[in-house]
């Protein structure tokens, strides 16, 4: 919406519920608190709904950043239809504006923000973009593109301080630089939405912590999406939570065989016109993995496939590879690359 591809209009019929004397919905109107004795949830008129499951698929918020000046106005979050309204208000009247946080949102946000001729500076403390998807080559391919459109990108950096009197005028990073702007986005992550669950007394962690069924600490409770810890791990993206939905409704509808052991994340920037994908495992810290490369300085691509005793456990590339769906099933099923499949790839790119 942001960058023009969607209006509101369009997300919201999206998002339309199908019509059934089975379905309830009701819209601002958050659950206030839970008496899991009754087996009961309480809205915020008052109404007690009776359940028999409940399901915990409350999201999370974004986090943001406890620095002087994170008040002022023009500092925003961008994680939902609310800020991006506030943001398209912006857009054009921005001169300059800088983006904290070189993650997948952050940087679709700094492309977008662009549009009108702003000035846009990402900042991102570590060493590359999207570091935990990419790896260091396919970074240095996308900040060169992105460089190309005129964004500019502060690593190994923080954001230390705004600054401005009612409203922002610049930030100073953590060696010193100042950088004028009158408008910050913040893109640093995700908080999941645990009080409600941990009001109740289920075991939360960073997430709501859920078993391999779905389930809480508590029987009969469960919870999907961004707010859950799944062994160890949450999930800031969509895909996750549509599996774990479908894994559920077949849990709660009768079939206990099924588990949900975790999910392949693919992952693609949404609006910035160079293709950057991230499947699976990229490579880093795993001694076992073997990595093969192919790079087309010339046309800005490069490919990597990360595999285990032969088997394709993941990929990064950056630049238009035709072939993207298929290696999501490929990594999935961690189909095994034969000799032949490697030296092709090595000389062609391809598989």
């Amino acid at each position: 919406m942001l960058a023009g591809d969607l209006t509101e209009a369009d997300i919201k019929d999206n998002c339309a519920f199908p019509e059934s004397d089975h379905l309830d919905v009701f819209f601002n109107n958050p659950i206030t608190a839970i008496n899991t004795k009754k087996s009961e949830v309480i809205d915020s008129a008052g109404i007690h709904h009776p359940y028999k499951q409940l399901v915990f698929a409350v999201g999370s918020s974004p986090r943001t950043m406890d620095i002087p000046g994170n008040d002022l106005k023009h500092v925003f979050t961008f994680r939902n239809l609310k800020d991006a309204e506030f943001l398209k208000s912006r857009q054009i009247s921005s001169r300059r504006t800088v983006v904290i946080g070189g993650g997948l949102v952050g940087l679709d946000v700094a492309y977008a923000m662009q549009q009108y001729n702003t000035k846009v500076t990402v900042v991102e403390k570590s060493s590359r973009l999207m570091s935990q998807l990419l790896d260091d080559h396919a970074s240095v391919y996308l900040r060169l593109f992105l460089s190309d459109m005129g964004i500019d990108i502060r690593n190994n950096t923080d954001v230390i301080r705004i600054e401005g009197y009612s409203k922002v005028k610049q930030v100073i990073l953590e060696d010193g630089e100042v950088v004028p702007c009158d408008t910050v986005i913040i893109s640093i992550g995700i908080n999941p939405n645990i009080k409600l669950a941990s009001s109740i007394g289920l075991d939360v962690n960073r997430g709501i912590v859920i078993d391999d069924y779905l389930q809480t600490s508590h029987a009969n409770i469960y919870a999907v999406g961004e707010c859950t810890e799944h062994r160890n791990r949450v999930y800031g993206i969509v895909r996750p939570g549509y599996d774990q939905a479908e894994v559920l409704t077949r849990i709660i509808s009768g079939n206990q065989k099924i588990k949900y052991t975790g999910s392949i994340t693919a992952n693609k920037l949404g609006v910035v016109d160079y293709p950057i994908l991230s499947i699976g495992d990229n490579g880093d810290g795993d001694e076992a993995n073997k990595e093969l490369m192919y790079r087309d300085i010339k046309r800005m691509i490069y490919r990597k496939l990360v595999l285990n005793h032969g088997h394709l456990h993941g990929v990064v590339s950056a630049g238009l590879w035709q072939k993207s769906d298929d290696l999501f099933k490929m990594v999935e099923k961690k189909q095994y690359i034969w000799p032949w499949q490697r030296s092709n790839f090595m000389n062609t790119g391809n598989l």
